[in-house]
């Protein structure tokens, strides 16, 4: 680092006084706090004249005498503390200027913070959500298939239509309420926060065993126990799938114990403030095995399934692994003989070594992700000067010294100390100079978060328990809010709020940064007023035009401003929509390579999903399009009409011809029919009988049917559907897309009612079934299907 002589001490703290509220150490803008009109002392409508003179001289400079921020710090409109007057103040106070807290204390603290409610944050307080000027939103109908594709993997069903029909918005609020009770939206729910956390790395598929051999031996003795309980017997070895599969489900047990908690507290209406606070983990059956884990609820027993989960040589496991429930590891540890104090996801072996830290770096990259994951804090925004090198100026220990470098490490630091017992494997001992984990606190900050220390000593003293101290802290900081609030929105929305406009912006870019901060601002505060849960602000997104929009009015707004959800489907998200509209999934996404070529992650290497297309993705859509269509029409039509998800309006008997080769009005109109059905579940839109749309897939359907006529009257021998070709329908599909079972042709059995009887689809006499294969390909093409 660069030593600046010519800068005196004062000068130095007024430069750095920017960087003294929360907002000045994070250049994010998503929203949080929101201030309040009225009480707490504070009176909108007027200006603290004293506030202003202290704001102007301490932190215009970072955050611009308009607070929407500048290159060197964060907008103050809905900042993380603005909720109160008394929270702010008490920023300020803590934290105001780096390194000489005391600077702005008591009246300064608290004019200075009220004149920032009064200036910067009156003016966004409108309290609507659900519309902004120059934008349409999607009908609710609409939005309910969008939603329910999201975040239950189906469409809606026909009572959850009428009651949106019936009820408008507040129909669709309780509709998404009652999806948000199914195991398919937790599902959902833990894939958002993988994203984050990436700790999906360590699941089996990835890793045969990355979870469970990150666990240390000595900790956890049982770790591999399905070698003890399940041994090889030799070249023969009958159990070999009864303990693959237990290690499978052993390790990724361990490996999602960090989601789990999330959907944990999700699923039974606890505040999803215990990812910070949690004093338990979460286990399955097989994951207790690994970790000898004692139940909270010692009266409770796992469930098991009414089939097995692993067997082999007449033995069986059939405890479900879904099953997850509250634990805490009690028993003695190499180093301690109290247990691990469990911290939420901060002590997850899983997060701790996902990310690791070094002798050197002293769990300085762990406190950068507790900032940015958890407080919605980019440390690297901090002001001051880092050297390429990394060597510093060569004063003695400059983290503590050197002004430059102190303005981030004061931050930084006291969070990572409170990393000072867990190993760069994620072992929890206690530190000293004799111990494995030696550990000097004479070079480094103490302890804390935001100007608080852990308190060592006495009636509280938090020495063991550093973590679980900082995971309190952390869930009472409003920064958790926003931190919450943005990883929702951009795992519904697909893109990152705005990032705050700074103050040579446009008056459209401040005002599209404002309104999207107040409307954040208001679902962080109602999901807080809802105790925390996690499902009013998902609740919140969807309803909003970030979510909803369908047209923006680009004279009242520029159309750059993330305006409406619109992201290519992940791999997985694809097949449950392949599922909830065509009823079977496409067998090549079962293969890793295959789902990363389609733009998915594997939490390792690939650690972002791409929301974009290349030509690749293009060229793998495609030929799903051809490979699905062609299985799922004839697959389609082998069931009952009731039963039928693209076909229920038409037979393959279905001619747009009578047998005299006139045209058949009844016929064609029940495939216009059929039509419209199919480009509103593909595709999601409502289209009218002569829409443009609807005319070119009926042409479509016809061009491919005539030629098949031609065809089909050729003196050739032509097949009308060859044997061989896979475009049949004999048997069933498995969950993963391939191929089952043959099913039985019932379709003249009396004894089987109308409504269940199944019809094999062995040839297409004329050439209707192969009409409907161009439509679907057809469909399944359009960007539309892939997007959403």
């Amino acid at each position: 680092m660069n030593k600046h002589t010519d800068i005196g001490w004062q000068a130095l703290w007024l430069l750095l006084a920017c960087l003294t509220l929360s907002g000045c150490i994070n250049d994010y803008s998503g929203d949080v706090g929101g201030a309040s009109a009225g009480g707490d002392g504070f009176v909108a409508g007027q200006v603290n004249e004293s506030g202003r003179q202290h704001y102007l001289t301490q932190c215009a400079s970072c955050h611009g005498a308009d607070g929407n921020g500048t290159p060197s710090g964060s907008s103050l409109v809905g900042c993380a503390t603005c909720s109160t007057l008394s929270v702010l103040a008490d920023e300020i106070e803590r934290t105001m200027p780096v390194g000489k807290t005391s600077r702005c204390v008591g009246d300064c603290a608290s004019d200075t913070a009220e004149f920032i409610l009064q200036a910067f944050n009156d003016r966004i307080l409108n309290g609507n959500t659900t519309s902004l000027t120059g934008v349409s939103n999607s009908s609710q109908q609409t939005t309910l298939r969008q939603a329910a594709l999201q975040l239950v993997g189906r469409l809606p069903n026909a009572s959850e239509v009428a009651q949106v029909q019936q009820r408008g918005d507040s129909g669709l609020s309780q509709v998404l309420s009652g999806m948000m009770t199914e195991d398919a939206f937790y599902q959902t729910l833990m894939e958002i926060f993988n994203e984050q956390l990436l700790t999906d790395k360590y699941l089996s598929r990835n890793l045969n065993e990355g979870g469970i051999n990150l666990l240390d031996n000595d900790d956890f003795p049982n770790r591999k126990w399905y070698n003890d309980e399940y041994p090889s017997q030799g070249d023969s070895d009958p159990l070999r799938n009864l303990r693959n599969c237990a290690r499978t489900q052993s390790n990724d047990a361990v490996a999602r114990e960090p989601l789990e908690l999330v959907r944990y507290a999700a699923k039974n209406d606890l505040p999803h403030t215990l990812f910070m606070t949690a004093d338990f983990i979460m286990v399955n059956w097989y994951s207790q095995q690994v970790y000898q884990a004692e139940l909270l609820d010692k009266n409770a027993s796992f469930r098991q399934l009414p089939q097995p989960v692993c067997e082999a040589d007449g033995q069986s496991l059939s405890w479900d692994p879904d099953d997850f429930r509250p634990a805490r590891i009690n028993k003695a540890l190499q180093y301690e003989s109290n247990g691990i104090p469990h911290a939420g996801v901060l002590t997850s072996a899983m997060f701790l070594n996902r990310y690791p830290t070094t002798f050197t770096n002293r769990n300085r990259h762990r406190s950068k992700i507790v900032f940015d994951y958890f407080l919605d804090t980019d440390i690297l925004k901090i002001q001051g000067d880092r050297p390429g090198d990394g060597i510093g100026n060569g004063m003695p220990n400059p983290t503590l010294l050197d002004p430059a470098c102190y303005a981030c490490h004061q931050v930084m630091d006291p969070v990572a100390s409170a990393f000072q017992h867990w190993t760069d494997r994620g072992q929890y001992i206690i530190t000293g100079n004799t111990s494995v984990n030696r550990w000097d606190s004479s070079d480094i900050e103490p302890a804390g978060l935001g100007g608080k220390k852990v308190p060592l000593s006495g009636d509280t003293g938090y020495f063991r328990n550093m973590l679980q101290w900082l995971g309190n802290e952390i869930a009472a900081d409003p920064r958790f809010i926003r931190a919450t609030v943005r990883t929702l929105y951009k795992g519904l929305v697909g893109q990152e709020p705005l990032l705050s406009p700074g103050e040579h912006a446009s008056d459209a870019d401040i005002s599209a940064f404002n309104e999207q901060r107040s409307v954040l601002n208001a679902i962080g505060q109602a999901m807080v007023a809802d105790n925390w849960d996690i499902k009013t602000a998902i609740k919140g997104i969807i309803m909003t035009p970030y979510y909803r929009a369908a047209a923006v009015n680009t004279t009242a707004r520029p159309a750059n401003l993330h305006i409406g959800s619109s992201q290519f489907l992940s791999p997985e998200q694809l097949q449950r929509k392949l599922r909830a509209t065509l009823g079977i999934v496409w067998d090549d996404l079962r293969y890793e390579s295959n789902r990363l070529m389609l733009g998915g992650m594997d939490s390792d290497s690939i650690i972002e999903r791409i929301r974009e297309p290349s030509g690749l993705m293009v060229a793998i859509q495609n030929r799903m399009a051809v490979e699905m269509a062609c299985r799922a029409v004839p697959y389609d039509f082998s069931w009952h009409n009731s039963k039928r998800r693209l076909f229920p309006y038409v037979e393959t008997s279905s001619s747009p011809l009578n047998e005299n080769g006139a045209p058949d009005a009844v016929a064609i109109a029940a495939i216009r029919r059929n039509l419209q059905h199919l480009h509103w579940t593909l595709l999601g839109e409502q289209l009218s009988d002569n829409s443009a749309e609807l005319n070119a897939s009926y042409q479509l359907f016809m061009d491919v049917f005539n030629q098949g006529q031609i065809m089909m009257a050729s003196p050739n021998d032509f097949d009308p559907w060859p044997r061989s070709n896979p475009c049949q329908a004999t048997r069933d599909f498995r969950e993963d897309g391939r191929t089952a079972a043959a099913f039985e042709d019932t379709s003249n059995n009396s004894d089987v009612a109308p409504a269940d009887r199944r019809q094999r689809i062995t040839d297409d006499n004329n050439y209707v079934v192969r009409s409907w294969v161009a439509v679907l390909t057809y469909l399944l093409s359009d960007y539309r299907f892939v997007y959403q």
